[in-house]
């Protein structure tokens, strides 16, 4: 971290955990550059597609309630939803990405319409123009607004805000006191500003961004020590019930450091919003964890990512080889 710091090549937060003590976090860079206010561990970050795991959470346990199932329908939820599919896209598909309903790739002047601030129907209204992709549960294609539905229905269904239930069911019990949904317009107390670099300019501020744009799929703030209380209360099931938790708590065999070693873990990013990045990585079998986020994207010139520092400091855990820190030229 030294490294990229000198380098100039991060500006974030990074928590590495083993044993179920934190044994390294580390604040780099800004967290506001026009007036060179650092970057603190518990600044608050967007942590983009990384709120999904929220979302699911939040989603499994109305399961276990009964309020929810997982092949229920949209329409079942929301009668007043009339999109492509609504009599046939269940919740599972929703969940697994098999819905057929489209992503934010598909929409043209996405720069330009992400700007402005969607109540939830003008939202629907959006979504509900588009044609399925593919017919339900037949393939998978990432989709943001399948889990912009699912973040209504959970609304819809438990009668509570989103805001609400998050903390009721999610922060209350793992102790994480700096995780909720951000509204654009709002005072917010540590949140950092993020950017973009260019190659010719420098650090820029990223395009704006409304996040009432990314509900249910991209809109909380965070910190890493936040995600490590998320890990652990998910780990020792005191989020779901054991069969619900190894179900979507999966571990896959993925690399390490330069990808000559591999080891088992529950990974998720890199996650990536307008001026930031996000990723963490939980080696259940070890009890190791890493989070990573940060308030940069890059173009032209690209940083290195966050998965590329992430699995860096799992190869120095692991005593595997990485390759060091380095500007990597883009076209």
């Amino acid at each position: 971290m030294n490294e990229y710091e000198r380098m100039n090549l991060f500006s974030g937060t990074v928590l590495v955990a083993e044993g179920g003590e934190v044994i390294y976090e580390r604040a780099i860079g800004y967290a506001n550059r026009e007036w060179s206010i650092p970057n603190a561990i518990d600044t608050r970050f967007r942590i983009a597609s990384l709120s999904k795991q929220f979302t699911k959470v939040l989603v499994m346990q109305l399961v276990e309630e009964g309020k929810l199932g997982l092949d229920g329908k949209i329409a079942s939820y929301l009668p007043d939803y009339t999109g492509p599919g609504a009599d046939q896209i269940t919740i599972q598909h929703l969940l697994t990405h098999r819905s057929g309903i489209v992503g934010e790739s598909a929409v043209q002047n996405l720069e330009r319409i992400e700007r402005d601030y969607y109540t939830q129907d003008e939202f629907l209204e959006l979504i509900r123009g588009f044609e399925l992709l593919s017919e339900p549960g037949t393939e998978w294609t990432y989709s943001n607004f399948g889990f912009y539905l699912l973040g209504v229905i959970l609304e819809r269904v438990s009668g509570q805000t989103y805001a609400e239930l998050l903390q009721e069911r999610i922060c209350g019990p793992a102790g994480m006191t700096d995780t909720f949904p951000e509204v654009t317009s709002d005072i917010i107390e540590w949140r950092a500003s993020g950017y973009w670099f260019d190659a010719d300019r420098g650090f820029i501020h990223d395009s704006p961004l409304d996040m009432s744009f990314v509900f249910g799929y991209g809109q909380l703030l965070s910190t890493v020590r936040d995600l490590y209380r998320f890990d652990t209360a998910q780990r020792e099931g005191t989020l779901l019930n054991a069969v619900n938790t190894r179900a979507i708590y999966a571990e896959e065999y993925r690399p390490i450091g330069d990808g000559t070693c591999d080891a088992y873990v529950v990974e998720d990013g890199p996650a990536s919003i307008n001026g930031f990045r996000a990723s963490s990585h939980s080696y259940v079998r070890e009890d190791r964890f890493i989070a990573v986020i940060e308030n940069v994207r890059s173009g032209g010139y690209y940083l290195p990512g966050v998965f590329e520092v992430g699995r860096n400091i799992a190869a120095i855990l692991f005593g595997c080889s990485y390759d060091p820190p380095a500007p990597i030229v883009g076209d």
